[in-house]
C-alpha cells in the first residue's frame, strides 16, 4: 500500500450550511463501509458541540477521503461523522438542547431601534439563553451564526478501499472505537458486503435478540463475520477481532456471503422471532453454523425449528457421549471465543441435533436428496429444483461432453451431485458455463468428497475465471 504524501492531502475550510447541503446531496458520503455508524454522543457531548458551532469556537478538522471509481470522484467522511450527523439533525429539528448546556448564554448584535446620523440602525447587544432551545427557536442572527460556522476540512486525494481503511484506524486511535468497529476496517474488500447483511437483513433486527446498541456498535457485523468463519473455515477459527478481519478479507469468497443470505432468509421463514434466547449477539453465529449443517441433512426447515425447541426445553441440559458435558457446562466458560471452546459447542449441538432428526454419525450426504442437496447449495427451493432437475442433468450431460475428458476423476459419480449444482447455479444466475469447465477440467483432474464443499470451491473458481453470460 502505497502511503501518503503531502502532495496527496488538501486543505480547506468550509460553511456549516455549505457542508450540510453537500450531505444532502449526497456528494458527501457517510456511509462507508469501513467506517462506524454515527448516534454514538451522549447529550450533554452533542449539546456542547452544538453551543461550539453557534458561538464560532473552534474544533478539530473532518476529514474527507476522495475515492476515483469508474471516473467518478466520490467524496467519503471518515472522521467528523457524529460532528456533522449532531449538526444535521439540529437544524433540522430532531432535537433541542438540554437544561445542562455549558456556559449557555450567548451574545449577538441586532439593530436596535435608534438611528444614527447617517439614518442607520445603532447596533445593540442581545443576550440569549440555549438552553432548552432548537434551531427554529433561534433568532435569525444565531441561524446565521450556525449556517456559516467555519469548519476545517482536510481530504486526502485519490484513495484506495485499503488506505481508507487505514485512515478509519488512524483518525479513530485517539477516540473510543470498539474492537469490533476497528475489525471492519481491515475488510476493505469485503465490508460491503458484511454490512449488507448486518443492517439490511431482517433477521437481525427482528429475529434476534440484538440491543439498539448493539445494532449500531459493530457488533452484528461481528457476528456476520464469526457465521462465515464457523461455517466455511472453523479450521481456521480467529478469536482477535483484527486477525479475523484480514483473515476473512482475504479468504471469504462472494459464494460464502450468498450463502448465508441464503440460509439467513430460510430461517426467517422457519423460525422468525420465536428463539430470541438463542439469537443472541454471543450465540447467533452457533445457530447460523448448525443450519448450514442441517440444510444437508433435511430439506424440511420446519424440524430446524422443531429442534430448537427441544433444545431450549431439555437439550441444552444433556451431555454428550464422549464428551461427558452439555451445551449448558461448556457455555459456563468464560473464555467463550477460544477455537477449541467453538469447536466444542458445534460438536455437541451437531451431535444434539442429529440425535434429535435420527441420523447416524457420517450420513450427512447421503441423508439429502439431489432437490434437497441443489436447493442447499443455490439457494432454490425444493420445489423448484425438482421441476427443472431433469433439465439440469441433461445441461451437465451436454457440458460434460464437451468439456471434461472421459478418463477424467470429475466425471466419477460421487462427484455428479456438485456438478448439479453447478448446472442449476447457471440457470439461476444465466451463466454459460461451458468455457469455464473446459478451463476447469484442464486445471483439475480430482476433487473433494465434500460435494457441498466442492460446489463451493468451483463457484469460487467460476468468480475468479468467468463465465459468459
Amino acid at each position: 500500500m502505497g502511503m501518503m504524501g503531502r502532495d496527496k492531502t488538501k486543505k480547506d475550510t468550509y460553511m456549516c450550511a455549505t457542508l450540510l447541503n453537500m450531505f444532502s446531496r449526497k456528494e458527501l458520503r457517510k456511509n462507508h463501509p469501513q467506517q462506524r455508524k454515527a448516534d454514538k454522543w451522549k447529550s450533554d457531548a452533542r449539546d456542547g458541540f452544538i453551543a461550539t458551532a453557534i458561538k464560532h469556537e473552534d474544533v478539530d478538522s473532518i476529514k474527507i477521503c476522495e475515492q476515483l471509481v469508474d471516473g467518478k470522484v466520490i467524496l467519503w467522511l471518515i472522521d467528523g461523522l457524529q460532528r456533522l450527523t449532531v449538526l444535521e439533525k439540529y437544524k433540522k429539528g430532531i432535537f433541542k438542547l438540554g437544561k445542562n448546556v455549558e456556559l449557555p448564554i450567548v451574545y449577538y448584535q441586532r439593530p436596535g431601534k435608534t438611528i444614527d446620523e447617517y439614518g442607520a440602525p445603532v447596533m445593540e447587544d442581545v443576550e440569549f439563553d440555549l438552553r432548552e432551545k432548537g434551531y427554529g427557536d433561534l433568532p435569525m442572527e444565531l441561524k446565521e451564526k450556525f449556517d456559516n460556522y467555519q469548519i476545517d476540512v482536510v481530504k486526502h486525494l485519490d484513495c484506495t478501499d485499503e488506505e481508507i481503511g487505514y485512515h478509519i484506524r488512524r483518525y479513530n486511535r485517539q477516540t473510543s472505537m470498539n474492537h469490533n468497529e476497528n475489525s471492519i476496517t481491515y475488510m476493505d474488500a469485503i465490508a460491503k458486503n458484511v454490512k449488507e447483511i448486518s443492517q439490511s437483513h431482517r433477521f437481525f433486527k427482528d429475529c434476534g435478540s440484538f440491543s439498539s446498541t448493539e445494532m449500531n456498535n459493530g457488533t452484528c457485523e461481528r457476528v456476520v463475520c464469526e457465521s462465515l468463519m464457523a461455517m466455511f473455515h472453523l479450521e481456521n477459527w480467529q478469536k482477535n477481532s483484527k486477525r479475523l478481519g484480514t483473515y476473512l478479507n482475504r479468504n471469504a469468497s462472494d459464494c460464502e456471503f450468498q450463502t448465508l443470505r441464503q440460509e439467513l432468509d430460510r430461517l426467517d421463514a422457519a423460525v422468525g422471532d420465536k428463539y430470541p434466547s438463542l439469537f443472541t449477539s454471543k450465540d447467533s453465529f452457533l445457530f447460523f453454523a448448525l443450519f448450514h449443517k442441517f440444510t444437508l441433512l433435511c430439506g424440511d426447515d420446519s424440524r430446524y425449528a422443531a429442534f430448537l425447541d427441544a433444545f431450549q426445553e431439555e437439550l441444552h441440559t444433556r451431555t454428550v457421549p464422549g464428551l461427558d458435558l452439555s451445551f449448558d457446562d461448556v457455555n459456563a466458560n468464560r473464555a467463550t471465543k477460544d477455537k477449541n471452546v467453538i469447536i466444542r459447542k458445534l460438536h455437541i449441538l451437531e451431535h444434539l441435533m442429529m440425535d434429535f432428526l435420527h441420523i447416524e454419525a457420517g450420513a450427512a450426504q447421503s441423508a439429502a436428496t439431489p432437490e434437497q442437496f441443489i436447493a442447499a447449495c443455490t439457494g432454490l427451493t425444493p420445489g423448484e429444483v425438482e421441476k427443472d432437475i431433469e433439465f439440469y442433468s441433461q445441461l451437465l450431460d451436454d457440458l460434460e461432453t464437451v468439456a471434461i475428458k472421459d478418463n477424467s476423476k470429475l466425471l466419477a459419480p460421487e462427484n455428479r451431485l456438485s456438478l448439479l449444482a453447478m448446472a442449476a447455479y447457471s440457470c439461476k444466475h444465466e451463466v454459460d458455463l461451458e468455457a469455464w469447465m473446459t478451463s476447469f477440467a484442464q486445471r483439475h483432474d480430482e476433487y473433494l468428497a465434500d460435494q457441498r464443499e466442492n460446489y463451493r470451491y468451483m463457484v469460487m473458481d467460476l468468480e475468479k475465471y468467468g463465465g459468459s453470460k
